[in-house]
């Protein structure tokens, strides 16, 4: 008959450090876009969480530009990025914030040189994290 030895576990002190860091780390980054209220989605931001980099896309000949409204945790905004260059362009924005913030934002069309924003475009709001 064979015989079972009992081991007590024991972790290093790496390992445990390890695992209570990946346990508190912040919630996962995702990537993700939003258009605006129109069904052909004449205006549209991108944001990439790694390097907070929004792209802002104007994808109709309408007359507007296409805007991104964003939000820090800060309590700033709403901060715009203009993509005033017309149809079929892009503007990126390459911002820095803290990994793990979060930045809610909205996809717009604007007047540039009034610098108005036509609120009724504006598509929902999305808050991702960097």
């Amino acid at each position: 008959m064979s015989r079972l030895r009992r081991f007590p576990l024991v972790a290093s002190g790496a390992a445990m450090a390890t695992a209570l860091t990946v346990a508190a780390a912040p919630p996962a980054a995702a990537d993700s876009s939003r258009c605006t209220s129109d069904s052909a989605c004449a205006g549209k931001v991108t944001f990439q969480s790694y390097g907070e980099v929004f792209k802002v896309y104007d994808q109709r000949g309408d007359g507007h530009s296409a805007v991104l409204l964003y939000w820090l945790p800060d309590g700033s905004g709403p901060h715009h990025v203009w993509n005033h260059s017309g149809n079929g362009s892009v503007v990126t924005a390459n911002l820095e914030f803290p990994e793990g913030d979060w930045v809610t934002y909205r996809a717009c069309l604007g007047e540039f040189g009034q610098r108005q924003i036509l609120e009724s475009t504006c598509g929902s709001p999305t808050t991702d994290y960097a």
